[in-house]
C-alpha cells in the first residue's frame, strides 16, 4: 500500500522507501486559509464631496480576506462580485458572460468562473495566476461600484486599494 507524505511547496516528489512507493499529497490551496466568502461588507470610499460606500465580499470574523470559486461563497457575496463585474467592466467579455449565464444570480457557476478568469488575464494583470477564483489578489486589483450612503447606486467605480 503506498504511503503518501505532505511535501508542501516542493511539488510532486516520488520517493522509494524500503521498497514502498511514496507519492505526494496535494497541499491545500493557499486561499483555503481565508475561508469562503459568506457575507458582504461595506467599505468607505473617500471622495471630493465626502464619502461613498462600496460593497465587497467578506467572511464573518475574517474581514475581506476570503475566497470564492466554483459553487463556493454565499449568494450575497457572489452577487456583489457579479454586480462589480457587470457595473465596473461594462461591455467586456466578462460582463457579457455574467449576463448570458444567468445574470446576477448569486451562484458562482461556470459563467462566473470564466468571467473572473477573463478579468484576471485581461484587466487585472494576474495572467500568471488566472484561475477563475476570487481571492485577495483579485479583490485588490478590481474596481468596485460606489453607492451613496449604502443605498443608491452611483455611476462610478474605484479600486479602493489605490486610494
Amino acid at each position: 500500500m503506498p504511503i503518501r507524505v505532505r511535501i508542501g511547496a516542493l511539488g510532486a516528489l516520488p520517493l522509494l522507501v524500503a521498497g514502498m512507493s511514496v507519492g505526494p499529497v496535494l497541499a491545500t490551496p493557499a486561499h483555503a486559509a481565508y475561508g469562503p466568502c459568506n457575507t458582504t461588507s461595506w467599505r468607505d470610499v473617500p471622495t471630493l464631496g465626502g464619502k461613498n460606500d462600496y460593497k465587497i465580499p467578506a467572511r464573518s470574523g475574517n474581514g475581506i480576506s476570503c475566497y470564492m470559486g466554483y459553487h463556493e461563497g454565499s449568494s450575497s457575496a457572489v452577487e456583489a462580485l457579479q454586480q462589480a463585474i457587470t457595473i465596473c467592466y461594462p461591455g467586456t467579455w466578462a460582463a457579457r458572460k455574467i449576463h448570458n449565464s444567468g445574470g446576477i444570480d448569486g451562484t458562482y457557476g461556470n459563467g462566473t468562473v470564466e468571467a473572473v478568469r477573463w478579468l484576471q488575464i485581461n484587466k487585472l494583470n494576474l495572467a500568471g495566476s488566472a484561475d477563475g477564483v476570487y481571492g485577495p489578489q483579485t479583490r485588490a486589483k478590481m474596481r468596485w461600484p460606489h453607492y451613496y450612503d449604502r443605498g443608491a447606486l452611483l455611476n462610478s467605480c474605484t479600486n479602493p486599494s489605490t486610494l
